[in-house]
């Protein structure tokens, strides 16, 4: 117990990490969420797929990934039957950390073939993937 007095810093610190890499990479990974980065989309896009963009409507109007379907992540447990379960599913936020929890709690209410988009629309956009913007 001294020890942890001593170096609350630390320890708090370590106990930060390990809740980020578990929402982040482990938690999707034990779901069944497979990681799919821009390079890897580039060969992936020729099939047939569903992206779900999981950010915010002010986000989305900015600019997102053209034929993409909007859920924001607050909505996804409540709508998730309005996603077809015949196609791959390709989750995506701003950075990954949104789409990959509800790419997990896809992959949790028993969609196959779900995928987290790496990176974000930073990466989409830097891979030079087509965009739109609006509604």
């Amino acid at each position: 117990m001294e020890f942890i007095e001593q170096n609350m810093v630390y320890v708090v610190s370590a106990l930060l990490i390990v809740w980020i890499l578990w929402k982040r990479v482990l938690a999707p990974k034990l779901a069944g969420v497979k990681s799919l980065s821009a390079a890897d989309y580039m060969q992936f896009r020729h099939q047939e797929h569903i992206i779900l963009d999981v950010r915010q409507p002010a986000e989305w109007s900015s600019g997102h990934a053209k034929d993409a379907m909007h859920m924001p992540l607050s909505e996804v447990g409540a709508h998730m039957h309005e996603i077809s379960r015949d196609k791959p599913v390709v989750v995506i936020c701003a950075s990954g950390n949104r789409s990959a929890m509800a790419a997990t709690a896809l992959a949790k209410a028993g969609f196959d073939m779900v995928y987290n988009f790496s990176g974000g629309m930073g990466a989409w956009q830097g891979a030079g993937l087509p965009t739109q913007s609006g509604a």
